[in-house]
């Protein structure tokens, strides 16, 4: 009985032993770079002599990180509504779908953006943005004006189309996923009783799929305050365009590494307000289903 007890503590404890490798690794320099941050460290003041949070008030007074701080809430707020609204939208046209192949390569035509990293997709939307080579000239040829994508700060709004069209593939998936998972008793008993498709859709199977709207809200969230690789394959770098990520990666670059490190404890923390309450709460839904 005790060998048994022991094999499965062993296997559970193997099984477990690269999450707390990676955990033990990534909790580690999250301390180191909380302690650079408390400290007023660069090359010129290599001494790392302990100034508390006063580098945190100095990148807090700094207009360009709020700024970016600004930039990248709205990114967010644009990037969560817009996507869940596509996301839906694309969910329910291929859910209502007769055929499974057609429904199987409509899926994996709108999640085909994903497949591709953001250096590439930021290449591609760069010359479709081209004044004399991309989506202008084919608006000229039908007789409308150009736009100026990447000028000032039409720029900005021009790259949180881009991630829409990136992202937008990921919330159907969600939603899609949802959807199949609802008792088909349910809606059969509506079809019996004569109800639309846009009514099952309406009453039923968007209002049981609040579930994938959370994720997707958190996914969207989390990735638009990780963004860097889509604007800076546009535009490089760009006032109209920096996010928190690419302040601190600027603020690195220049060598203020103290700086650096407050402004990338100010994106970890965001981000873990984000993920724990989600995370506590699903560990409590899977506690007492347990």
């Amino acid at each position: 009985m005790r060998k048994g007890v022991f094999l499965r503590l062993k296997e559970f404890f193997l099984f477990i032993s690269p999450a707390l490798v990676t955990g033990i690794v990534l909790l580690y320099f999250i301390y180191w770079n909380m302690y650079l941050s408390l400290t007023d460290y660069s090359p010129l003041n290599p001494s790392l002599s302990i100034v508390g949070f006063s580098t945190y008030e100095k990148v807090f007074k700094d207009p360009d990180f709020i700024s970016s701080l600004i930039r990248t809430m709205i990114w967010a707020g644009l990037l969560v509504f817009s996507g869940n609204i596509l996301g839906i939208l694309i969910a329910s046209a291929i859910f209502n779908l007769g055929g499974q192949r057609l429904r199987n390569i409509l899926t994996a035509y709108f999640i085909y953006p994903l497949s591709l990293s953001l250096v590439t997709s930021g290449i591609i939307w760069r010359w479709l943005f081209d004044n004399d080579r991309g989506i202008n000239v084919i608006f000229r040829r039908i007789g409308l004006p150009g736009i100026l994508w990447l000028d000032g700060s039409n720029a900005f709004w021009s790259i949180v189309l881009v991630s829409i069209w990136v992202y937008s593939g990921l919330g159907a998936l969600f939603y899609l996923a949802m959807f199949y998972n609802i008792n088909k008793e349910i809606i059969e008993s509506a079809q019996v009783d004569g109800a639309s498709a846009l009514r099952i859709m309406m009453q039923i199977v968007i209002p049981n799929s609040k579930q994938a709207f959370i994720i997707s809200t958190i996914f969207y969230t989390l990735f638009t305050i990780q963004m860097f690789d889509l604007p800076y394959s546009i535009l490089f770098i760009n006032p109209f365009t920096s996010t928190m990520v690419m302040y601190t990666y600027i603020k690195f670059a220049a060598t203020y590494f103290a700086v650096a490190a407050a402004s990338a404890m100010s994106i970890v923390f965001i981000s873990a307000l984000i993920v724990i309450p989600y995370a506590m709460y699903g560990l409590k839904k899977w506690i007492v289903r347990a």
